[in-house]
């Protein structure tokens, strides 16, 4: 557990029965017991989840089947900052297709401000998942790929602050669903 803890944590430790819950979670989704993990859904919280998924963050097929089975069977655990560690982690991981497929539900919500808080969620997971730029570069990409070219540019000026440019199959995506938009 140690080794996704590391001096630069921004999100709370968990202690006790947190802590309890969380190891016996994290050693029943090593041995792929499904059937004892059903047991504990009904006792878990987003702030679990979350550090569940940071445990499992370097074993992204493990992190992509745990976070499935959790939409499944509790959707209502899942939050922006949980989807923000899965998204990482996959992209991290270049399992782009898993990682889109995430992305564009979240996109696709109804909320108008959620794309200032998608970008503030990834940003304040991006360094306790050890992530990578191609987090934003795919952020920026999908909103190209769905046309919302405000969400798209926004993005794309969130990211210069940070430092963090798209790629070039970004922005000729960002292009060809300008161009197509007539």
């Amino acid at each position: 557990m140690d080794s996704y803890y590391n001096t630069h944590r921004t999100v709370q430790e968990p202690k006790g029965q947190d802590l309890d819950y969380i190891n016996i979670a994290y050693s029943h989704l090593l041995r792929s017991d499904w059937a004892k993990l059903a047991k504990l859904l009904t006792k878990s919280n987003s702030f679990r989840l979350k550090h569940i998924l940071l445990m499992l963050q370097n074993n992204y097929a493990v992190s992509l089947k745990f976070f499935k089975w959790i939409e499944l069977h509790n959707p209502n655990l899942l939050t922006l900052e949980t989807n923000s560690i899965i998204f990482h982690i996959l992209t991290k991981n270049r399992k782009f297709v898993s990682a889109e497929s995430i992305l564009k539900k979240i996109i696709c919500s109804c909320d108008v401000n959620l794309h200032y808080k998608l970008f503030d969620s990834l940003l304040h997971s991006y360094r306790i998942c050890d992530s990578t730029p191609r987090v934003f570069d795919a952020l920026f990409k999908m909103y190209a790929h769905v046309k919302q070219f405000r969400n798209a540019i926004d993005t794309f000026c969130k990211m210069k602050e940070y430092r963090f440019l798209p790629t070039i199959e970004s922005s000729n995506m960002y292009m060809s669903s300008l161009l197509s938009f007539n």
